[in-house]
Parts: structure tokens; C-alpha cells; sequence
């Protein structure tokens, strides 16, 4: 009996892509993915500072001559969990929330004011700066806002 050698031929059919490949592939995806979240996450606090803007001025309407309603409290409270996930986004710490005012408002009116200029102020920063940047200034704004809330809750009926 004779044993003939078997004799296999190669297909032009691609084989599996190198592990390299395959690697820096796959690192690829995870980069645009992690790109296109920091996007969102970004528009996210935009949102949140148009957000904060709009409850200030709805704030203002609310008010009376000396006294907020006890139904503002809601909007100080989310007004100020904006500006504290703003903040800390924007690098910012907890650290600052024990100074005080340089120069407090010294009336509600005056208060409610400077909330609304303060979340202009923060919207204008947040959209002048990107995802990739701290902005000390994003951080200030935020902090201003989390103390005029602070003091805006003592004008609650």
C-alpha cells in the first residue's frame, strides 16, 4: 500500500485579522465612545446652566417685597444641585462653601438679582469654555450661586 502525502492548497479567503489590528481597532471605538460621552456629558451642564438662569428669573416673578414662597424652595434646591454638579465637573471643590460675602446683598430684591446676573455670567462661561478645560471662572460662578441660595432660603416664607 502507498501513502500519497495529502497536499492542502491555499484559499485566497482573508484569515482572521491580526491581534494587532483587532487591538488598536477595537482602542479606537473605546476612544470615540469615550469622546462622544464627554460631548453629551458637556451639553448636559450647558443645560443645567440655561436651567439655572431660567429658575432665577422664575425666582423673581415669584417674589414678593421681603419674602419668597415656600413653593421656591424646590427651585433653590435644585438650583443649587446644578450649580454644585456644575462646579464639581468644572474641577471645583466643596472647600469654598464656608466664605462668605465680600459684600452681601442687602435685600431680596437685590439677592435675586445678582442669582440672575450670577447664572448669566455661568452660562456665558460654560459656553466659552470646552469639555477640556477648568475654568476658575466656571467654578466662581458656581460657588457665587451656591452661597446667593444659601441666603435666599432665609427669605422663605
Amino acid at each position: 500500500m502507498v501513502l500519497a502525502p495529502a497536499v492542502w492548497a491555499q484559499t485566497a479567503e482573508p484569515g482572521p485579522a491580526p491581534a494587532v489590528e483587532q487591538n488598536e481597532a477595537f482602542r479606537d471605538t473605546l476612544v470615540k465612545m469615550r469622546i462622544k460621552r464627554e460631548e453629551s456629558e458637556h451639553k448636559k451642564l450647558l443645560d443645567k446652566t440655561s436651567q439655572i438662569s431660567a429658575d432665577a428669573g422664575e425666582l423673581v416673578k415669584l417674589a414678593t417685597s421681603a419674602h419668597l414662597p415656600k413653593n421656591s424652595e424646590k427651585k433653590l434646591r435644585d438650583i443649587e444641585k446644578s450649580a454644585r454638579h456644575i462646579r464639581s465637573e468644572a474641577g471645583g471643590g466643596n472647600d469654598n462653601d464656608e466664605i462668605k460675602f465680600e459684600s452681601p446683598p442687602e435685600s431680596l430684591a437685590e439677592a435675586l438679582q445678582r442669582l440672575q446676573e450670577a447664572g448669566s455670567n455661568l452660562t456665558d462661561s460654560m459656553g466659552k469654555t470646552s469639555r477640556h478645560v477648568v475654568s476658575l471662572k466656571v467654578i466662581d460662578d458656581a460657588t457665587d450661586i451656591i452661597r446667593l441660595v444659601k441666603l435666599l432660603r432665609s427669605y422663605l416664607n
